[in-house]
């Protein structure tokens, strides 16, 4: 059994209060590639992952994955594509636009994002 409870004391100090921070870090690359040749976009354009060059020039072997926390964006002769026209694995960049043709000495660069998030205190 419990008894009545008493009464109620005085409101101490308050306490500090401290609110973490969120550092978010970005992971950028980009994946630079020229046709040869006219190439026609049927059947799709696969692109292999070596066939690409990064910012110093340097051959790759895979593309970096594009996860939930990123996203990537593709540029066929200096104009951004829409994503509907392309995917992208770590192996290969796919590009989907029936009809339509590349001449030859039209760059392709395809940028990675990936973020990151840390909670400081």
């Amino acid at each position: 059994m419990q008894g009545i409870p008493g009464p109620r004391g005085p409101r101490g100090e308050p306490g500090e209060v401290r609110l973490p921070g969120v550092v978010v870090t970005p992971n950028v690359m980009r994946y630079f590639y020229t046709t040869d040749t006219l190439v026609a976009l049927d059947p799709p354009l696969v692109i292999p992952a070596n066939q690409f060059t990064d910012d110093n020039g340097n051959a790759v072997t895979e593309l970096m994955e594009i996860t939930s926390s990123g996203y990537s964006n593709l540029y066929i002769n200096g104009m951004m594509q829409e994503g509907r026209i392309f995917s992208v694995t770590p192996d290969r960049l796919t590009l989907f636009s029936p009809g339509d043709v590349l001449l030859a000495g039209t760059p392709v660069i395809l940028q990675v994002f990936q973020f990151s998030a840390q909670v400081v205190v």
